[in-house]
Order: C-alpha cells, then sequence, then structure tokens
C-alpha cells in the first residue's frame, strides 16, 4: 500500500467536505470558522470560547473576533459559567431567527449525503475517523516530544 496516496485520498476527501460547508457559509456571508462556530453552539449545552477553540482547533483571538461580531449583530450573548473567567454562549432570539436557516439547510446537506452513505457505511466511517484521530493525535504527541 502507498501510504502516501492514500493520505493523500484522505486529505482530498475531506477538503471536498470542507469546502462544502465553506459554500454554505458564503451563501449566507459567513466564514466557514463562523458557520462551524453557530453548528457548535447549536449542537451542544454550555460552549465556551475554550470548548470552541479546543473542538474547532481554533485561535483564542479568531474565536474572540467572530464572538465580537456575533454580540455586536446580538446574534448570541456571553451568560456566567461555572467560574467568574467561563461564560456560557447562547443564542439570542434574534440569532436563533438569524441562524436557524442556515442551521436547517446544513442539516439538510448532512442528512442527504450521510442518507447516501447508508447508516451501517456511516457508522465504519465514523468509526474509522475516531480512530484515525487518535492515532494523529498519539504521533503529534511523540512529535512534539521528539522536538529538540
Amino acid at each position: 500500500m502507498n501510504y502516501r496516496e492514500t493520505m493523500s485520498r484522505l486529505n482530498n476527501a475531506l477538503n471536498n467536505i470542507d469546502s462544502a460547508y465553506a459554500a454554505i457559509a458564503r451563501k449566507y456571508k459567513l466564514t466557514f470558522n463562523a458557520l462551524m462556530m453557530v453548528c457548535l453552539i447549536d449542537e451542544s449545552n454550555n460552549v465556551t470560547q475554550k470548548h470552541i477553540c479546543d473542538t474547532l482547533h481554533l485561535p483564542k483571538s479568531t474565536v474572540h473576533s467572530i464572538l465580537l461580531d456575533f454580540i455586536r449583530q446580538e446574534y448570541v450573548r456571553l451568560d456566567a459559567g461555572s467560574n467568574k473567567k467561563e461564560k456560557i454562549i447562547t443564542f439570542t432570539e434574534t440569532g436563533i431567527q438569524h441562524f436557524g436557516k442556515i442551521l436547517k439547510e446544513t442539516q439538510r446537506f448532512e442528512d442527504k449525503v450521510l442518507s447516501a452513505l447508508g447508516n451501517d457505511t456511516c457508522i465504519v466511517l465514523v468509526e474509522t475517523a475516531e480512530k484515525l484521530g487518535g492515532i494523529i493525535k498519539e504521533e503529534l504527541t511523540e512529535l512534539s516530544d521528539s522536538e529538540v
């Protein structure tokens, strides 16, 4: 097996997924990162800026600037979290109305794509991707530890 070619094909497939989300984002005058944040806020309870940074692998400055824009437009608010520094991000009523259409279209896209694959394939795909992610994290830790 040619691992370089396999990784290249995998990267191309993953780039196609990102391109689809980027197209949805552009349609609604959002950036890819802003759309991913909207989806994360929608699907999770108790979302914090740190949670977004960790989940989406984005720098704090990027997340903060997108959040500031959302706050200025009154799409989200920051509520008190479990400590003074932690703020929970939630949609305002305006945000729910504004992002509702975008989230519905994103959900329709995801449903259509994944239903075309079928449940069994989706299960195998997710399990394999999670296993790959774990291996990659281990290798990255090894790479970091071996640097001078």
